[in-house]
């Protein structure tokens, strides 16, 4: 009596253990290390517009000088803008570059 009991306990371990990693598994299947990783990681933008000597220009990421510098003066834009230079606009690709110096320059 005393073996059948604890082989039964014994098997009911084993299934538990079993059903336990194939549910983990299983939730984890269709989800790879990179892609895990992509959602908890933000990119730095490669560009951000900001200030220099109150104009607005470009920064490289990494770069402490900035790449260009345009004839846009930031005490003649609103307080918004002016303040939205000064924190940063991130851009990643030259389309973005791009729509951002049309936006301050037309």
């Amino acid at each position: 009596m005393q073996k059948t009991l604890l082989r039964c306990i014994l098997i009911s371990l084993c299934a538990l253990v079993i059903l336990s990693l194939s549910a983990f598994f299983s939730l984890n299947a269709g989800e790879t290390p990179a892609a895990a990783e992509k959602t908890n990681e933000t990119v730095a933008p490669k560009y951000t517009f900001s200030q220099y000597q109150g104009q607005l220009a470009l920064y490289e990421r990494g770069f402490a000088m900035p790449v260009e510098i345009y004839d846009v003066y930031l005490e003649m834009l609103p307080q918004e803008e002016q303040q939205k230079i000064i924190t940063g606009i991130p851009a990643q690709t030259d389309e973005e570059i791009q729509k951002i110096i049309e936006d301050y320059t037309s």
